[in-house]
């Protein structure tokens, strides 16, 4: 199981060792008699860092087990949540545009070296699927879903109705941001209701 915590700027680290700590819930399993280990993520800013996240077991209680994590960190993921939330954004917003665009202004806007197209439409994907609520949407993402795959590099039109469902979710908060600390700041927000509400992650 997963609890999401607030997270603080990854560029604080002094090390490139990002150490989540959370003394209130750390107590809270200890007295109940979890022990305590830790879970380690590679993420990708401007920066490679390590974030390093408290897992608490209870084996005789045969519950699985809590990982803190912070509400950028995504498992399996190798960049910031709000990295790709920024994209899927500015991509749903720019119906002109494509994904390579959409990517390469990615990359300069939080200064990453890499962050490829075809990450952005597997994001894309992943983020429609996560946040459907209602059967009619749900149809309109196996329709789009069918199209981009058709397609070794879909194309704007092959990834219409999976940018008209993203672009009706964020409204342009993250594409219109004048900073990447605004746009991460938005991305963590939505990434914690997210979770909170669903207990699934965005991406």
């Amino acid at each position: 199981m997963f609890i999401l915590s607030y997270g603080v700027p990854l560029e604080n680290c002094k090390d490139k060792d990002y150490r989540v700590i959370e003394s209130e819930i750390e107590k809270k399993y200890r007295d109940a008699g979890y022990s305590i280990s830790e879970r380690r993520y590679k993420i990708t800013e401007r920066d490679d860092y390590s974030v390093i996240c408290p897992e608490y077991r209870n084996k005789p209680s045969g519950l699985e087990p809590v990982v803190i994590l912070p509400d950028f960190v995504v498992p399996g993921r190798r960049y910031p949540v709000y990295v790709y939330l920024y994209a899927i954004d500015l991509y749903s917003a720019n119906p002109d545009k494509g994904q390579r665009w959409a990517a390469a202004a990615t990359r300069r806007y939080f200064g990453l070296t890499t962050f490829a197209h075809t990450t952005l439409g597997r994001a894309l994907k992943a983020f429609v699927r996560n946040t459907e609520d209602e059967a009619a949407d749900e149809d309109a993402f196996a329709e789009g879903s069918t199209a981009a795959k058709a397609a070794e590099f879909p194309t704007a039109q092959a990834t219409g109705l999976l940018r008209k469902k993203a672009a009706r979710f964020f409204q342009g908060r993250l594409a219109t941001a004048p900073v990447p600390q605004k746009a991460a700041a938005i991305g963590c927000k939505l990434a914690r209701e997210c979770f909170k509400r669903h207990r699934r992650f965005l991406l």
